[in-house]
């Protein structure tokens, strides 16, 4: 069958068949080589050394990759690996030393060894938890920890640098998450005394900030999308229960006030007085003798003594009440976040998309006044609309989706698929149209290979054919001949050149 078919199928089939052999070959090399996996990476050239000194005396065959900081192994002795020099207390050094720098520490410690090392410690322990986090490929914390002073106002505060390596841009919540776990993890630290920057020289969050601005107003943001879902939602479900569910939209708009305040109020009522001490003095005076001088008296008066026949006499009477009134001291702590105005606007059907009766609008702007909790005095608003709603949601939805951009690489698999299945198309229809020739030749009146006589009588049976064909019939009995002998043809052609020279 291989050797009737046309010459330029037999190629074609022979690439083929080479294509595939070499796919094959490929294929099992493949499946016969191991699979490496990553067993420690971001080495520096001293762990690198003793991470492959240690390898090589397990005898478990590795790779250097990624301009040597990476140590690749079978993938089936990875975890193995790490058990056998874990226990042979071969570190990977790539990531950061915690509070196990502490444990090889012994009696005869100095203080200032034991401060350092615990400064250590904590820088290591931080920047494995930024580690944890998403997006943070590397991190570096240094701490300033000033030493204790005697008085408070000499103390310098405790500041803080972060350096981070991120795979992707950081948001400025994200940035202000890193402020704020570095600053509750060291005391005394506080958030204004942490500078984030990256390792492109960017300063995420500067010293001095208590929190970057925008970080702020997209935390307020959020608060405020927040309060008014939440209130959009329940003024939804009253709806729902009223009209038909689907029929109304719902928007509310907040202002909030994130400013804290803090109100300290002292009172004092001075119908509640009560005697709380009182002291009564009594002096007196008389006789003869030298008589009593000076200055005599709270007020301050000097007092005349009264000279009664040949002798003196003097008196003195003095009372001090202390009263004690009520006191009372309020202190009030206003939480950010208080509502400052609020206002509803309500769309829902006039009862043409559903055919129902729809409630007065009177009626359902007083169930959102009490549902919301608006305050008219505070200059809250609510407003209600019937109208006539737009065709229903299907006809909508199926109209957007017609009007979508058609998506090009979600259509790549069915295109390639398209094309793998009109190439084979195209080539079957190539090989039946060749073996149909092929049969029309072996039916016809043209000799078989075997019956074609060579020399003069090729001859005369090609100028046979030559001469009995007609029409179309004469180029594909001509090519027929020169297919299934061509060596014939190629001496009774050159025979021919000869004679004409």
């Amino acid at each position: 069958m291989f050797k009737g078919l046309p010459f330029a199928h037999q190629v074609t089939i022979g690439i083929a068949g080479a294509v595939l052999a070499m796919a094959a070959f490929i294929f099992f090399q493949w499946v016969s080589t191991p699979s490496y996996s990553v067993l420690y990476s971001g080495l520096d050239d001293q762990s690198l050394a003793t991470v492959v000194e240690e390898l090589e005396r397990l005898g478990v065959p590795y790779q250097l990759e990624g301009g040597g900081s990476q140590v690749m192994v079978p993938r089936s002795q990875v975890y193995q690996a790490r058990a056998d020099l874990a226990s042979a207390g071969v570190r990977s050094g790539s990531g950061p030393v915690g509070y196990e720098l502490l444990d090889g520490q012994g009696l005869n410690v100095s203080d200032f060894r034991q401060r350092v090392d615990y400064q250590r410690a904590l820088e290591g322990e931080l920047a494995k938890t930024l580690l944890a986090m998403k997006d943070i490929s590397q991190a570096t914390v240094h701490l300033v920890i000033p030493e204790e002073t005697l008085f408070l106002e000499d103390e310098e505060p405790v500041t803080a640098s972060v350096l981070i390596a991120t795979a992707a841009p950081l948001g400025e919540l994200q940035v202000e998450t890193i402020t704020f776990l570095v600053a509750s993890s060291v005391e005394g630290l506080e958030s204004q005394d942490v500078t984030v920057a990256d390792v492109d020289g960017n300063v995420l969050h500067a010293a001095g900030q208590i929190a970057a601005t925008g970080a702020v107003s997209n935390r307020n943001l959020r608060m405020t999308n927040d309060y008014e879902t939440a209130l959009a939602m329940d003024v939804r479900r009253l709806l729902d229960t009223v009209v038909e569910p689907g029929t109304a939209s719902v928007v509310v708009h907040a202002e909030l006030n994130f400013n804290e305040e803090s109100t300290e109020t002292e009172s004092y009522d001075p119908d509640s007085a009560v005697a709380l001490r009182e002291q009564t003095i009594s002096e007196s005076y008389s006789g003869s003798g030298t008589p009593p001088g000076g200055t005599l008296g709270v007020d301050g008066e000097e007092v005349v003594p009264t000279v009664e026949g040949e002798g003196y006499s003097y008196s003195r009477n003095e009372s001090i009440s202390e009263f004690g009134i009520d006191r009372v001291v309020t202190r009030s702590v206003v939480a950010p976040g208080q509502v400052q105005q609020l206002s509803v606007a309500v769309v829902m059907d006039d009862g043409s998309l559903t055919g129902l009766p729809v409630p007065p609008v009177a009626e359902i702007e007083s169930l959102i006044t009490a549902a919301v909790g608006l305050d008219v005095a505070r200059g809250d608003t609510v407003s209600v609309s019937a109208v006539a709603f737009p065709p229903a949601e299907e006809i909508v939805e199926e109209a957007a989706a017609a009007a979508a951009p058609m998506d090009i690489m979600s259509m790549i698999p069915q295109l390639i698929g398209g094309l793998v299945l009109l190439i084979v198309a195209i080539a079957l229809m190539l090989m039946s149209r060749g073996g149909k020739k092929a049969k029309k030749s072996k039916d016809g009146d043209v000799p078989t290979p075997a019956a074609l006589p060579a020399g003069a009588a090729a001859e005369r049976q090609l100028v046979s054919v030559g001469a009995g064909a007609a029409g179309d019939s004469l180029h594909p009995e001509v090519m027929n001949l020169v297919q299934k002998q061509p060596e014939e043809i190629a001496v009774l052609l050159r025979s021919w050149l000869a004679d004409r020279r």
